[in-house]
């Protein structure tokens, strides 16, 4: 990968890759949450944010930083003042986006300095991917990973000429803070522009290149899934599953690719051996993951990712897509290997969802944050607070009987169970985990009895205590996966009422998300607003959703209602003369390109969806013209990415998953 020259801002780069790593296992940190909750009645005033429907950008609205939302109203302040474009790109529920805020957003000096000499943008990624993607690009690119807060600085024609993540307000021993970043750009856009012009030319050329995975037409490689599987089981973690070190992430992709390996039927008896390696490395990560910190054991469902090689140390936030996409997984892998564990698992997720992330009139909410206030210490913010345990809690709260059994079961200690902890925020606390000593044991009744027991005590309690920020907003791709997830698990488990949740969420985003005049999505809703026309994954994903519940009672109404976003989804998304699909729409002029990409990363690529719901359209189809026509523009579609998933195919999972499907 090229290094470019503003890296002459050396410094400065060297140390935003040891922020952005440390930025990738937030549970080590102990800063506390930014103050969201900031009235207006002190002596802040407002700023411009406001006016915004977003959660992020309102915890931002009384810093003293002069924000503005994303808009030509920004942009022409840039030009017209000769400024550089401060861009700052992170969600409601980002634990690093918190204490970014509350290190240097709520700070007077460093809000001056941005204010002097920067034009300042916010941007919600959850509201704009479309966005987030380009800046995302440009910060991997220049600082080798990216994440969140993104800070990205801009010249006025909206090309990145440096990019990080989270870095501290101010110089330290260990490498240079905001401030020194500030006022060193700021030195070099007034007295060596023609270095910030070759930079900005520089990345926008590599981002660009690198934003079309369709470059030439190919076919799949003859062996693609043999080579897809090499790869995965290269970097598979046969002590505790997963497909990385730490941090550890869900890989849906991943999952999906490998539960079809696993329930092949017709597989050549020398190629036995990948159905046999797929499901075990299934079994062992979902078994991993359920038996982990990363399973909230007491109230259901999966926190984002853990920071550590074994499941056990979460970072806290909870996604609604997390939960969609491992219900997906858990549920195709019970066909597989039908334990109760994985029906277990599925039941306590979606319970949860319908219980803490239901919108009223059946959409579903965003996230909960990884953040919450402490119990030991009012007024204070910490990250897992309102998941954590001292083993002196436990012992009060519970019986002696069911003190015992959680101490051992739990793995509960009196110094904590949390040994990644360098700045002792975790000091005395537990993560709740299983213990290896009852992995994969029966319990017995007693012991069934307790633990039953002990959640409910334990749930009852964490309900008093001060809940996590919730992101209220529903946003339709996020919503779609969970209609998908849904109504996968009311087929697998032969359960209505999962059905009926996914009918109601349907509803929710045609009463909320949708435009009939001119059939088109929207992203988000929000307190009786819709903003931001829908991207690529709305709609593959709430396609996705009408197929599923379609599958499940054979009602001819949303498949029509399938039929009718799949064409609109044309005319807005396909490129025709690839036969893949833009992720945005062409109407955001601001936007410096428009990605066509088959890769996944922590969501499955939506051109592989868009390829399984037009593979499912084909197969529905009751004409024979149209099963012809929807068959040609799914292969049309893998020949454009044929090329880039020959280079790297367990990067595009997801499709080949697909594939794999056809051969069910």
């Amino acid at each position: 990968m090229k290094r470019f020259k503003l890296y002459l801002l050396v410094l400065l780069v060297s140390f935003s890759v040891q922020a952005g790593e440390r930025a990738s296992q937030p549970a080590v940190n102990a800063a506390q949450q930014a103050d969201k909750t900031h009235t207006g009645t002190g002596a802040r005033k407002a700023n411009r944010l406001i006016n915004s429907s977003s959660p992020y950008l309102l915890q931002h609205a009384y810093n003293p930083v002069d924000w503005y939302p994303w808009g030509e109203e920004a942009f022409a302040q840039a030009r017209k003042q000769n400024k550089p474009i401060f861009l700052s790109i992170g969600y409601s529920t980002c634990h690093w986006c918190h204490v970014m805020a509350r290190e240097s957003f709520e700070n007077e000096k460093i809000a001056a300095l941005l204010n002097k000499y920067f034009i300042c943008i916010k941007v919600d990624r959850e509201e704009r991917p479309d966005i987030d993607s380009v800046y995302m690009a440009a910060t991997q690119l220049i600082n080798g990973h990216g994440g969140w807060p993104m800070t990205v600085f801009l010249d006025h024609r909206l090309r990145p000429f440096h990019a990080a993540t989270y870095y501290p307000p101010f110089t330290t021993d260990k490498g240079p803070g905001l401030e020194d970043i500030l006022l060193k750009v700021h030195q070099l856009w007034t007295k060596q522009p023609e270095l910030i012009e070759e930079n900005a030319i520089q990345v926008t050329q590599q981002i660009r290149a690198y934003a079309d995975d369709t470059r030439q037409q190919a076919a799949l490689a003859d062996d693609i899934n043999e080579q897809a599987l090499r790869e995965i089981v290269s970097i598979y973690d046969d002590g505790f599953g997963g497909f990385s070190a730490a941090p550890k992430f869900p890989r849906p992709g991943i999952f999906s690719f490998l539960n079809g390996l696993s329930l092949q039927s017709s597989l050549r008896p020398q190629k036995q051996d990948n159905k046999k390696s797929a499901a075990q490395m299934m079994r062992t990560t979902l078994d991993a993951m359920a038996d982990g910190g990363i399973f909230d054991h007491i109230g259901g469902g999966f926190h984002r990712y853990a920071v550590d090689d074994s499941w056990q140390v979460p970072h806290f936030e909870k996604m609604l897509y997390t939960q969609a996409l491992m219900v997906i997984a858990y549920s195709d892998f019970y066909r597989v290997s039908p334990s109760q564990k994985y029906k277990q698992v599925v039941a306590q997720t979606l319970d949860f969802v319908l219980q803490d992330m239901r919108a009223a009139g059946g959409g579903f909410y965003s996230a909960l944050d990884a953040d919450s206030e402490r119990t030991d210490k009012p007024g204070e913010h910490g990250e897992g607070a309102y998941y954590l345990w001292s083993e002196a809690e436990l012992k009060k709260r519970l019986s002696a009987d069911e003190f015992d059994f959680a101490r051992e079961y739990f793995h509960v200690r009196e110094q904590g169970n949390i040994y990644s902890d360098p700045r002792n925020e975790f000091e005395n606390l537990n993560v709740l985990y299983v213990d290896e000593a009852f992995r994969g044991e029966t319990l017995s009744p007693q012991q069934i009895e307790w633990l039953d027991s002990i959640r409910g005590k334990l749930e009852k309690i964490r309900h008093q205590r001060p809940m996590p920020h919730l992101d209220d907003k529903v946003i339709t791709a996020w919503n779609g996966m969970m209609i998908t997830a849904l109504a996968k698990a009311s087929r697998v488990f032969n359960n209505a009422q999962w059905q009926r949740e996914a009918i109601n969420s349907i509803k929710f985003i045609e009463e909320n998300l949708y435009d009939s005049d001119s059939n088109k999505l929207l992203r988000h809703y929000r307190q009786k607003q819709a903003d931001s026309e829908g991207v690529l994954a709305d709609y593959v994903w709430l396609i996705s959703g009408l197929l599923a519940v379609y599958r499940n009672d054979g009602d001819e109404q949303w498949l029509q209602r399938a039929v009718s976003l799949q064409k609109r989804q044309d005319e807005l998304f396909l490129d025709k003369s690839s036969g893949a699909y833009f992720e945005s729409t062409a109407n955001d002029a601001s936007l410096l390109f428009r990605f066509k990409s088959i890769y996944d990363d922590a969501l499955p690529s939506a051109n592989a969806i868009a390829l399984s719901n037009l593979r499912m359209l084909s197969a529905l189809a009751a004409r024979p013209a149209q099963k012809k026509a929807w068959a040609a523009q799914a292969e049309q579609l893998v020949r454009s990415f044929a090329a880039a998933v020959n280079r790297y195919p367990s990067g595009a999972a997801m499709l080949l998953s697909v594939e794999l499907k056809q051969k069910l």
